[in-house]
């Protein structure tokens, strides 16, 4: 009596058939899941990059325009928002200093981003937004504050914003709202001869952007100088203006 192996055909077919698709999902979910949470990564940072940008644009608007008040409304994806007020004696700290003229000790507070998907950082210090990777000693500045050197009068021109806040953090909708609380003058100072600017880093909180403000200062502003101390030489006078930022909320 011969056997009927239709049926027994027909079951080796759908075995194969099902692990070709089981195979198919595994290796989907082991090579194109991790690329696709990548790609969501890289989205979420660029868009905070793009939303710095717009609050480095609002505190210019406080401290250039006379706006008193302004407000920005972002969407802060796969990482939190944080605000850190300044503090004195905190670190980073800027000091400028010269032979004629008192020395300005000055501390910013910052804006900060941190990924929880990946290890990117991105920051709104002193009126520059920058960008590095957790724990990594170099960094890079993407959008550069509002200083400045006119060459043929030999002015150079510094402008500080100082964000003031009590320590907050928000993740999702975020509406940034700020103020201007005050704005210092410092009186100009004629022949100031070789300014220098002194940037030291914060080792404790491990927030370095050093190699963003030497790159800045070195390359920008044709400062002279490394390891934190720049100097720019032969300044007829110095202009320093510096801008208190309140942070109501976010």
């Amino acid at each position: 009596m011969k056997m009927n192996e239709k049926a027994v055909s027909e079951a080796i077919g759908f075995i194969l058939i099902l692990g070709i698709v089981i195979s198919g999902i595994g290796l989907v979910t082991l090579y194109g899941y991790p690329v696709l949470m990548k790609e969501q990564s890289n989205t979420d940072v660029k868009n905070m990059e793009r939303a710095m940008i717009v609050i480095q644009n609002d505190m210019k608007s406080l401290c250039f325009k006379n706006v008193p008040y302004k407000e920005s409304t972002l969407q802060v994806s796969g990482g939190t928002l944080e605000v850190i007020g300044s503090t004195v004696g905190a670190k980073p700290e800027f000091e400028i200093s010269g032979a004629g003229f008192n020395t300005i000790t000055f501390h910013p507070g910052a804006l900060i981003y941190r990924s929880d998907r990946g290890t990117e950082v991105i920051t709104l210090e002193n009126g520059a937004v920058m960008t590095r990777q957790e724990d990594a000693t170099g960094s890079a500045m993407l959008a550069e504050p509002r200083w400045f050197y006119d060459g043929p009068t030999e002015t150079f021109v510094i402008y500080l914003m100082n964000i003031t806040a009590e320590r907050m953090a928000k993740s999702g909708m975020a509406t940034v709202r700020m103020s201007l609380a005050n704005a210092t003058v410092h009186k100009p100072t004629d022949n100031a001869g070789d300014v220098t600017v002194t940037y030291t880093k914060d080792e404790d909180d491990d927030n370095d952007h050093s190699v963003a403000w030497e790159n800045y200062l070195t390359g920008s502003l044709k400062m002279s100088g490394s390891s934190g101390a720049y100097t720019l030489s032969g300044v007829k006078k110095l202009v320093i203006k510096e801008y208190e930022i309140k942070i109501l909320g976010i």
